[in-house]
């Protein structure tokens, strides 16, 4: 019973994030979402190919839009991407990013 509780309180505080944070805060709390889910592979990259489709789908935003913001992340050298792998370079910023966007 108690793992149905947290996944209900995991689902509740998405659907906050969705409603609430900027497109950027919920690109950097996907992005760490993802690392602590799958891990580093042997390259330092999360170990998910991921498409900006997929990453757009998950993070409830268009495709043009997450190109953008990850465009900006990458820019600010927060992240950095090689085809679908994407690698966290600073994740104290890409946290402060989640606590700041509304």
């Amino acid at each position: 019973m108690l793992f149905y509780a947290q996944e209900l309180q995991t689902s509740e505080k998405q659907m906050r994030n969705l409603a609430h944070m900027s497109v950027k805060g919920r690109m950097a709390n996907a992005l760490i979402l993802l690392q602590q889910k799958f891990g580093f592979n042997k390259d330092g990259f999360i170990d998910l190919a991921l498409s900006k489709q997929d990453l757009a789908s998950y993070i409830g935003a268009t495709y043009e839009t997450t190109f953008r913001v990850l465009n900006e992340l990458i820019e600010e050298r927060l992240v950095a991407v090689s085809g679908k792998s994407i690698t966290i370079l600073n994740e104290n910023k890409l946290l402060r990013l989640t606590e700041t966007s509304a």
